[in-house]
């Protein structure tokens, strides 16, 4: 198994006024009247520590700069 895995970047995203959140934070609206989920590009999910994101990647990243720091990390930190 591998550390670090290539998975989509994902917001909120308010249909009506445009406004976004964080898919990991508090649920923007309860009944999600006007809100979807908008996949803005790549990051990089730590399986070890379960959480997603890696600074040095801002969302809207390709996939291909992901898969090129995903090698790196995981020539770092290999798990037993």
């Amino acid at each position: 198994m591998n550390r670090f895995e290539i998975v989509e970047a994902k917001r909120w995203i308010n249909t009506v006024t445009g406004a976004t959140a964080s898919i990991y934070g508090a649920l923007p609206d309860p009944d999600r009247t006007n809100w979807k989920v908008e996949v803005t590009g790549f990051t990089i999910a730590d399986n070890v520590s379960n959480t997603v994101g890696f600074p040095s990647i801002p969302f809207g990243s390709s996939r291909e700069h992901c898969e090129a720091v995903l090698v790196k990390l995981n020539k770092l930190y290999k798990v037993a």
